[in-house]
């Protein structure tokens, strides 16, 4: 059995405390121009019409077949928007946009190379930004966000979706972002830093979907658990048509479950009952003892089912499989 490369120490503490995550790499889109919400508001899954200055929404951007292109934050702004993305996405995103602006009153400004974006995390996540940065964001409602003055820089502070329960992303010029940094680093025992590996764990243990993973053009918003994500009474937006009648005639085919097994796991495995092909894994990481292994993958509709068994097989092997709904337990990180 390969050994665990997860810090379970850290992964309790982001869990009862606050931790961070370097973020670096994200994609960090500005939009300006009069008719940049509404663009927004017809491209995407979800309803923005109502979205304030100060506060923000998750959307899903998707094809014209309805498959997934990514899952963006949106932060309005009095004259401007700006668009958080997964990392590597920004030409795709561009691409997309601009061909629907056509007589529209929309710039894109990417603002990736300037920024760094750093994850805080945890129950106590708010108390660990207030110390940082001394602003107050324990109030803040999913997606709201605010701009503060740090080293004579304006930084965004920003409540986001979390894998721990609370999360905030302090959206920062690179340099600005090194000094904050260099302050979470002085106390590693009271707010240590989650690695990739990390980051992975709590985020497949939670349920949360990835781009390149759960989130890719193989899969729709229903599927990958985003209905949250999608409305259903806002009119036409790119892929509306077959979302709805995917809703309508309930033909949603496949669904994201948790899986473990006390057997190796690897991403693309493909998932069988029986001697039926069912689904595949789509993303793998170690318990914290190294001694299991648990996974998302997408499992077909009828064999979707907590602790109904499976098996999953690369290269004619095949192990066994327990399913589980979201989110999932490891005893051995306590």
């Amino acid at each position: 059995m390969q050994t665990s490369q997860i810090t379970t120490a850290s992964i309790v503490t982001a869990r009862k405390s606050a931790a961070w995550i370097d973020r670096s790499g994200w994609t960090l889109l500005r939009l300006t121009g009069a008719d940049r919400s509404d663009l927004l508001h017809r491209l995407t899954t979800n309803d923005l019409r109502d979205v304030r200055s100060g506060h923000g929404k998750h959307t899903v951007l998707l094809t014209d077949k309805a498959r997934i292109i990514d899952i963006i934050g949106i932060l309005h702004d009095a004259d401007s928007s700006y668009l958080l993305c997964s990392p590597g996405q920004k030409n795709t995103i561009v691409a997309w946009l601009r061909k629907y602006i056509i007589m529209d009153d929309v710039h894109i400004y990417d603002a990736s190379s300037e920024y760094t974006m750093i994850e805080v995390c945890g129950p106590r996540s708010s108390e660990a930004v207030d110390s940082l940065l001394g602003v107050s964001v324990g109030g803040f409602a999913l997606d709201q966000w605010c701009s503060v003055v740090v080293d004579g820089s304006n930084v965004i502070v920003t409540r986001q979706p979390s894998a721990c329960e609370v999360s905030y992303w302090i959206i920062a010029p690179t340099a600005t972002a090194q000094s904050i940094r260099a302050s979470l680093h002085e106390n590693p025992s009271l707010i240590p830093k989650l690695s990739a590996a990390d980051s992975d764990y709590v985020r497949i243990l939670a349920g949360m979907g990835k781009h390149g993973n759960e989130w890719t053009d193989a899969y729709n918003p229903l599927e990958a658990g985003l209905l949250h994500l999608t409305s259903f009474a806002k009119g036409c937006y790119i892929g509306q048509e077959v979302v709805a009648r995917l809703d309508s005639y309930n033909k949603v085919k496949q669904r994201v479950m948790g899986l473990a097994s006390a057997e190796r796991l690897h991403v693309g495995m493909r998932l069988y009952a029986e001697a039926t092909d069912v689904g595949v894994i789509t993303s793998v990481t170690a318990s914290a003892d190294g001694s299991h292994w648990f996974a998302l993958g997408y499992v077909r509709g009828e064999h979707a089912h907590p602790n109904a068994p499976l098996t999953a097989g690369l290269e004619g092997t095949r192990v066994g499989i327990t399913q589980h709904q979201l989110p999932m337990d490891d005893p051995t990180c306590q």
